[in-house]
């Protein structure tokens, strides 16, 4: 074949494949390659265009299609100002083969001169008045700055004093003259400004900046933008007037390199436009945006690249609506990686953005500036991204939003006071239809560079701020964030349901207000889990202004976790200076919240001792006297004396108020002198302490005798139970002091506390690792995950896993180590009658049973619970646990079956479903998973069906078992038979007499006339053997039923 047919042959395969890659609707194709000619008609791949102007000077009409060869690049800004239609959108793709079409905005610099010792200048004369990044093969450049990010507080000077925004004083002498230059300041938090100097008089800097901020004494700045701040290999600075860039290298001459600097603000410039479609197009390094609208609808962007902005990345200004932005990658912005105005109907999934606002001072000033992503959308849905490595909030949202299954990591990195999601109302404005689910965040930062050593603000997870009000945070992880997991402030109709918060520095959920505008109401945290791995970290809190904490709302189902300090897990504050960190007991009696809420289902000790000392700081068993122990109240109501009543052997120190305070926050210290102490060593506490009544946490640490009376170690919680226990606390002290005390601070709760052998030594500790203990598995992938596991483990709900565990897409779960057996424990319910009588009792009976095996016989303690609707009550309790209309047992050693029985008032007509599951247990349970509900049909829970009718239209049926397939009906209702303890027989009938026999015919038991549903005990005291209860029905009707009295 010849050359000539050969390139025929090539050129029409080509565009044939061509033509079938291209919608068949497009009206015009018009090509463009760098190889090509403005002079062309642009048509065919033969005569492609060449430049962007040319495309930019075209009349697009619907359904023509702008096509960039692969592997070119175009540098300028692609301007579209024409729209399609619905059916025959405007389409910017790419065609050929090999890598995405480019369009950049930067320009190459040549022509290099030295400009001094190390010190290199190039011409830009398309550069204009301002650069925003200066790129070495696609590496953004550092601008240079005084001080360097190296140097101390990553190189931020500090602020002395200052004069509104407009004059700073610098506490450190200022030797060169800075005029010229900019300032970036930080005012707060959650701000970084840029403001340039337009004058100096020694330490003093007199700015022109537009800032709302005033500067903030004690803070930090640093200056940029100026030559002489040029001392590192790689900086750079621009001169507007000159028009030339200045470039620190002491390693090799720049024009060696490619470097490019960025001259073009946009990179694609869309106004007034609708129905156009981009797809395969990257786009890099622009002066001031990616992608920048005004005034779009139905745009569709997907497949796209977007690298190395000098400012932002994707921006949408004006209104518009039907936006769709799909499979883009965005990293290197300076600013904002995205940032949407007044649009309607946005959708923003399966994208990537990385690297954004990492830079202090590159990005903009004020407020909403650093993001990954901020919204003022209506209608607006985030899904399925992947947002990583931000220096400010990763999301900034409002009303109508829906934000779910993003993975959204290391945010925060520059400012602080923001979140992995923030939303703020601090207008007020009203919210509706804002749902949060299913998202994985981790890993906030919050830094304190440029701030005052004294204030931390920290990097939260979840944040709604300022009258938030109406928004579902659902199904959420948040991880690892050197701040609060979920921040609520001020919110009010905001549910939290069924998220887990894990490993957050500053706390696992916080809802507070201390301003008094928006006083929380009206929300819902129900089914979260919250676990602090460390012991120095809080698990929640509850802050208030006011005594409001009872009306922050419906509180109750989630689990509070500290497994290696698991007291005091509750933080409070309330009529603004009442502080009490709370054990869940305490909370629930308090503020009546979480009455069905757990802590962690197991304790960790978070030390190794390897050597004790033998002397003793203390070593007091109370024999005859209290040896030199004092005490102290806030109310002057503490006493501590010699007790040998018998609570601890031998004779025990006992600690009391003498008379009660009407104050909430009353509490008595009780302490003795331990001697000098050296900062780093540890001191190992041993003591045994009783109490009456109920369980009361105690804290106890180490302190100051004398003013400034501070404590020297960490405050460690411990409960003080009404069975006697033994103590153990390791001290590690943070400071040398020749006189210090050991203290033991106790609230006051109307019960005394006895104390016993109390040692204190100094020893050798050595801490462990929590990872070794508990662990986070998450799923941030949208497939199942399988992990292996190392070691049997255990979660918060005490179901039991091995070797392995799969989580369905953006899952997680939190493991304990668990080196106990797991136990199976199942559950069902059984009725006496099925349909009842308005206004007549109905006896329910709950068995619970330990699985088959060798772990049957192990001694589980177990919870359950049964909430009765609302048409039914308790009639009696039988010694059961009757609180917001559910009834609750516990059996403390379940080794064979154990039935409870209990009876509910019908009190209206229906047809009722009563539902039972565990709550809790000692042992986890490799099939089930504890006060999960009784949706989820494990064998651990069951349901039951009661029908209610008028009275005298009574449908008799006999006994039903429902829940449990092939669950052996009971007979007559006595339970449990066989019984190691007593038997529980609930009557079906009116009875005239009860008899029970042994099989020789000798009586144990007679009892006169019992009426219908009346349940009746005996039994107990029965020897180990068969009997025959006897019943004799008030209708002359007799039965007899085998009774089995087994040994314990």
């Amino acid at each position: 074949m010849s050359k000539l047919c050969v390139a025929a042959f090539f050129y029409w395969t080509l565009l044939a494949l061509t033509l079938v890659a291209s919608p068949l609707w497009a009206q015009t194709t018009y090509y463009v390659a760098t190889n090509g000619q403005d002079t062309n008609d642009g048509k065919s791949l033969l005569t492609p265009f060449q430049t962007l102007n040319k495309i930019n000077s075209l009349a697009l009409k619907a359904g023509d299609a702008i096509l960039f060869r692969r592997g070119d690049t175009f540098t300028g800004t692609l301007t579209i100002r024409q729209g399609g239609s619905s059916t025959q959108p405007i389409r910017v793709d790419a065609y050929g083969t090999g890598q995405p079409p480019r369009i950049s905005g930067a320009l190459p610099l040549t022509g290099w001169t030295q400009a001094g010792t190390n010190r290199w200048q190039a011409p830009c004369p398309s550069c204009g008045s301002r650069v925003t990044a200066l790129f070495r093969d696609d590496k953004q450049l550092p601008l240079g700055r005084f001080p360097n990010p190296t140097e101390a507080d990553a190189g931020f000077l500090t602020i002395q004093s200052h004069v509104g925004t407009s004059q700073l004083n610098s506490r450190q002498a200022l030797s060169t003259n800075w005029v010229g230059g900019e300032v970036v300041v930080r005012p707060t938090h959650w701000i970084i400004d840029r403001a340039s100097i337009t004058g100096q008089g020694g330490n003093t800097l007199f700015l022109s900046n537009k800032s709302t901020y005033e500067l903030t004494d004690g803070w930090g700045y640093f200056i940029q933008n100026h030559p002489a701040t040029l001392d590192q290999n790689g900086e750079w600075y621009y001169d507007p007037v000159k028009q030339m860039v200045l470039l620190y290298e002491s390693r090799y001459n720049p024009a060696t390199q490619s470097i490019r600097a960025t001259a073009f603000d946009d990179g694609i410039n869309i106004a007034n436009a609708s129905n156009i479609s981009i797809q395969n197009i990257q786009v890099a390094q622009t002066r001031s945006h990616h992608l920048y609208t005004s005034n779009v609808s139905s745009l569709s962007v997907s497949n796209a690249t977007f690298t190395g902005s000098g400012e932002d990345g994707i921006t949408l200004t004006g209104t518009g609506q039907n936006i769709q932005i799909s499979q883009v990658q965005l990293a290197d912005v300076n600013n904002n990686g995205v940032n949407v105005g007044a649009y309607k109907q946005v959708l923003f999934r399966n994208n990537s953005i990385r690297n954004v606002g990492l830079h202090h001072g590159m990005g903009k000033s004020g407020d909403g500036q650093f993001c990954a992503i901020q919204s003022s959308a209506q209608d607006l849905l985030i899904e399925n991204n992947v947002i990583d490595s931000v220096g400010y909030n990763g999301l900034l949202v409002g009303n109508n939003t829906t934000v779910r299954r993003n993975s959204i990591s290391n945010f925060c990195a520059i400012k602080s006071d923001g979140g992995g999601i923030y939303m703020w109302n601090g207008n007020r404005l009203p919210m509706a239809n804002v749902t949060i689910q299913s998202n994985i965040i981790r890993g906030g930062i919050g830094t304190t560079s440029g701030t005052s050593d004294t204030v931390f603000s920290g990097a939260h997870g979840i944040f709604m701020d300022d009258c938030v009000s109406n928004v579902n945070i659902l199904d959420n992880t948040v991880s690892a964030c050197n701040g609060t997991g979920i921040a609520l402030h001020g919110v009010n109709n905001v549910s939290i349901l069924r998220n887990t918060s894990f490993n957050n520095q500053l706390g696992q959920l916080t809802l507070y207000t201390y301003s008094g505008i928006c006083p929380p109401h009206d929300n819902v945290i129900q089914h979260n889990k919250f676990v602090a791995r460390g012991s120095t970290q809080s698990v929640v809190g509850f802050y208030s202004n006011h005594d409001d904490l009872a009306n922050y709302g419906a509180i109750d189902h989630n689990y509070y976790g500290r497994p290696f300090d698991d007291v005091l897990t509750i933080g409070t504050v309330y009529n603004g200076n009442i502080v009490a960190n709370l054990a869940l007991a305490q909370w629930q009696d308090r503020f009546q919240h979480d009455l069905f809420s757990h802590t962690s289902p197991v304790d960790f000790t978070g030390y190794q001792v390897q050597n004790v000392n033998t002397a003793s700081r203390i070593a007091d068993s109370f024999g005859q006297q209290i040896g030199g122990w004092e005490s102290w109240s806030l109310r002057n109501n503490s006493r501590v004396n010699w007790d040998n009543d018998g609570q601890l052997d031998g004779g025990s120190m006992k600690v009391a108020f003498s008379a009660p305070s009407p104050a909430r926050d009353s509490y008595l210290l009780l302490y003795k002198p331990i001697q000098a102490v050296v900062k780093g060593k540890s001191y190992l506490l041993r003591f045994d302490a009783v109490t009456q009544g109920v369980s009361q946490p105690i804290s106890v640490y180490i302190r100051r005798h004398n003013a400034p009376y501070n404590d020297l170690t960490a405050r460690s919680a411990k409960l003080v139970t009404t069975g006697r226990q033994h103590y153990e606390i390791p001290f590690t002290v943070t400071d040398s002091e020749s006189d210090a005390l050991l203290a033991f601070q106790i609230q006051e709760n109307g019960q005394p506390i006895w104390f016993d052998n109390v040692y204190i030594q100094e020893a050798v500790v050595q801490a462990v690792d929590p990872g070794g203990y508990m662990q986070l598995l998450s799923n941030p992938s949208q497939r199942d995950s399988t992990f292996t596991l190392p070691a049997n483990a255990r979660d918060l709900q005490s179901r039991g896993y091995s070797q392995q565990v799969t989580l369905a897409p953006f899952q997680s779960i939190v493991l304990l180590r668990d080196t106990l057996p797991f136990v199976d424990v199942s559950l069902s319910m059984q009725l006496a009658r099925s349909t009842v009588q308005l206004n007549d009792n109905a006896a329910v009976s709950v068995t619970l049973r330990s699985g088959a095996g060798a772990n049957s016989q192990v001694p589980n303690r177990v919870q359950w619970a049964c909430r009765l609707p609302s048409g039914l009550t308790l009639a009696d309790t039988q010694g059961l646990v009757w609180r917001d209309s559910t009834v609750m047992g516990t059996v403390q050693k379940l080794t064979r079956d154990t039935t409870f029985t209990f009876r509910v008032r019908a009190v209206r007509t229906g047809s009722y479903q009563l539902s039972a599951q565990v709550t809790e247990t000692a042992y986890a349970d490799p099939n089930s998973s504890s006060d999960s509900g009784t949706d989820d049909n494990e064998n651990d829970m069951a349901r039951i069906s009661l029908k209610v009718v008028a009275q005298g239209s009574l449908d008799t049926t006999g006994i039903i078992t429902a829940t449990e397939p092939g669950l052996p009906a009971v007979q007559n209702a006595v339970y449990p038979n066989p019984s190691a303890g007593s038997f529980t027989f609930v009557a079906d009938g009116d009875l005239q007499q009860i008899r029970v026999f042994d099989l020789n015919g000798r009586e144990y038991l007679q009892l006169g006339a019992v009426r219908r549903d009346q349940p009746i005990h005996f039994g107990d005291k029965l020897p180990t053997g068969q009997y025959v209860l006897r019943l004799q029905y008030t209708g002359g009707d007799a039965r007899s039923i085998k009774l089995i009295k087994t040994s314990l």
